[in-house]
Order: structure tokens, then sequence, then C-alpha cells
């Protein structure tokens, strides 16, 4: 929550100073600044990305680049609250595309009303600006891309130094417009350092919040959370930007927040709807995979269609599943048991029933980060990368939920 809190922010800030120097030099210095921090935190190696690598990178900055111009441009002519919902779109619209029940149609509905509500409702000074509402849905089709491309930056195996690069990426290509459409006030020392705020409340502090976040939440809840930023966004709005909003405004911007809780948060209680689906459910397999947060998206069906791929596999206690700086090709989940993980000789965490293991390895390639060993007899579900990736070209619907889900890890807008 306070990560959604920095986040929109930092947009309010950064729309502070629209008028002194003007959103395409505002976003622009959001987008330096941004660039600089990550990279001196993930300190990425460019000479690591191979040729093949550079395109998806290239594309996914590109994304990125356009989804924040557009989203900045949004805000400078509409209320940041509705201009959040409508960009909410953008991942709303990959979930329902890889989730097609009868429950996901009606979501997509219900979004689609919030949406009608926003476009065509009045505010209190009258219709939203229309350059300011296709800027926002210019920026929820960006975002959908940035999802989109994000996928084959995440298959590449470029991992966090691809993202890191991409932030470059998104930072030259704004450069000319930067520039050349910046007004006088830009070079003002408090309208920098208000941009320069506006871009550690935008970049940095989500970042981090949101990878400490990821350590404890179930992807699912975090999703939920996730939701309630245009709500989030509509209060901030109204405290630093003084928007005021009408009575049907905050309910489309309620509508949406509603179809993106139900189809991004918890679908647990989907997948029990029917005697097939709780057939499917207590198969034990099916029922571990439920609970992985990587696969939270996906339906009952769809989960069992994993578990065929799964084997499982037990090991006595002290014995290594992966060993750091070795090259990672499976995916752990516990059955039962307990599993330590220590890097660099320094204990992390103990993972147990439920728990994960390798999930960077499928995602992102690379090397093992960290060394695990079964403190005690452990029963595993097994899948090998090889098949989660047949999985993934020969069930699209499948390939689609679990690129929403992933989208909520890497979402940099």
């Amino acid at each position: 929550m306070a990560s959604s809190t920095s986040l929109q922010f930092g947009l309010a800030i950064a729309a502070t100073t629209f008028a002194a120097a003007g959103p395409f030099s505002a976003v622009w210095v959001r987008s330096v600044v941004g660039a600089a921090l990550l990279g001196l935190w993930i300190r990425p190696k460019a000479h690591a990305i191979s040729r093949e690598q550079r395109i998806p990178v290239v594309l996914y900055g590109m994304a990125l680049a356009a989804m924040t111009l557009f989203a900045y441009l949004a805000i400078a002519n509409a209320p940041l609250g509705p201009v959040s919902a409508i960009v909410m779109l953008g991942p709303l619209a990959i979930a329902a595309r890889g989730n097609r029940t009868p429950v996901d149609l009606g979501l997509v509905a219900v979004a689609a009303i919030g949406t009608s509500i926003l476009t065509l409702s009045r505010g209190t000074d009258g219709p939203i600006n229309p350059l300011g509402l296709l800027a926002a849905f210019a920026a929820a089709a960006a975002f959908a891309g940035y999802i989109v491309v994000g996928k084959k930056v995440n298959t590449s195996g470029s991992g966090l130094s691809g993202l890191a690069i991409a932030l470059v990426v998104a930072a030259v290509v704004q450069t000319p417009l930067g520039l050349l459409l910046a007004k006088p006030g830009l070079v003002e020392g408090s309208v920098l350092a208000t941009l320069i705020l506006a871009g550690v409340l935008a970049t940095a502090v989500p970042f981090t919040l949101e990878a400490i976040a990821l350590r404890t939440l179930p992807m699912a809840t975090f999703g939920l959370l996730l939701a309630f930023e245009p709500a989030i966004a509509a209060l901030i709005g109204m405290l630093v930007l003084h928007n005021a909003l009408t009575a049907l405004q905050w309910l489309g911007i309620l509508l949406i927040v509603m179809a993106a809780a139900g189809s991004l948060g918890p679908r647990e209680w989907m997948r029990r709807m029917g005697r097939e689906n709780s057939e499917l459910m207590n198969d034990p397999k099916v029922a571990a995979l439920a609970k992985v947060p990587l696969f939270d998206g996906l339906t009952a069906a769809e989960l069992a269609t994993i578990a065929r791929l799964v084997t499982t596999r037990a090991v006595d206690a002290g014995e290594i599943l992966t060993h750091e700086g070795d090259d990672g090709d499976e995916f752990f989940i516990v059955e039962s048991g307990d599993i330590s993980v220590t890097a660099g000789g320094r204990g992390l965490r103990t993972l147990g029933p439920g728990d994960i293991l390798g999930e960077i390895a499928l995602l992102f390639g690379g090397t093992r980060t960290a060394t695990a060993t079964a403190s005690s007899h452990t029963t595993l579900f097994v899948m090998e990368k090889a098949d989660f990736l047949t999985l993934l070209a020969e069930h699209h619907d499948i390939e689609d939920s679990i690129l929403a889900t992933v989208s909520e890890r890497m979402r940099y807008r």
C-alpha cells in the first residue's frame, strides 16, 4: 500500500511542475532519475546481454517510455484518479485475454461500465478534456504492450539487468521530446528538485517496497492490494492537485477497482465453484499448484494441465537442491518438510509447505542466486524448465494468465 501511495504521490508532485516545465520534460527527468537510481542498485552488466536479448530489452524500454509519457500527458489534462483507473485497463485486458470464464467476462463488463462512466460523465468543472482521456487510453494500451514485451525480456534470460537497461532506453527515447518541448521553468532549482523527488517516489521507493512485499505476500494478495491504486490516486489527486470528483466519477473508479480486485486478486473461490472444479482441486498436485504465486490467476482446469507435467521427488535431510552460482532449470514446490535457503554462507529464510523455489530460473534464466538444502525429509513437486516453456507454447491461455501475474511483479510505469 505504501508502494502504491508513493507512486501516486510521485505522479501528483510531478504534475505540480507541468506549468513551469511541461509534462514531456517532467516525465523525461523522472525517467532519467529512475534509470540512474535503479541502475546504481541493480548494477546491470550490459556486456552480458546477448545480441538476441537486445531487441526485447529495447522494445521493453520503448513500451515503458510510451506508457509513462502518455500517463503524464493524461495527468496534465485530466484528474489523477480517473487517469489511474483507465490505465489499470492495461493489465485487466491481458488478464481477461487469459481468463475466459463467465465470472471473468462479468468482471470485464464491470470494468467497461466503470470506464464508460469516467469517459462520459461530467466532472465538477465539466466534461473531462478529451485529450486527457485519449492519452489515458493510450497509456493503458502501452501498459498492455509493456506486459507482452516484458514476457520476451523475462524469457530471454536478461533478468534484472535487462530491466535496468530498459529504463535507460526509456530515458533516451524521451530525451528529444524532453528537451525540445521544455518550458523555461525546467532549469529552475525548485522545479528540478521537485522532479527529482517525484522520480524517487515513482520509481526507487515503489521498487524497493514491492521487492520487500513480494518476499512474504502471495502474488494474488499483491494483486488485490494493487487493485486499490486508482482509489489511492483519486485521494492523492484531491489532496495534492485539488482534483474534485463527482459521485458518479467515484462510482466509475469503484467499478474498475472491483473488476481489478476480482481479476488480479485471489481466485481460490472461483476454483471451487462447481463439481468439476472441486474434484480437480482435490488432487494434491493441483492443490499445491494453487498455492504457487506464479499460478495465482489460473483456473482449476489450467492447474490440472500443469499438474500433468509435475513429478514428485522425495529428498532426505541434508540433500542440496540448488547450488548458488549453478545454472537453474528446475522449479520446486514444497509439498511437505522444510528447506533452508542460504546465500554467501548467510541464512536467508526457511521454506515450508506451499512455498516455491527456482521460479526466477524459469522466468529470467541465469544462475542460481542461493543454495537450498533440505532441513528434514522433504517431498517436492518438480517441473523442468523445458516442460514449462512447452506448456506456454501449447497453451496460450495459460501463458496469458501467467503473463498478467508476472506483469504485476515487474510493473514500472
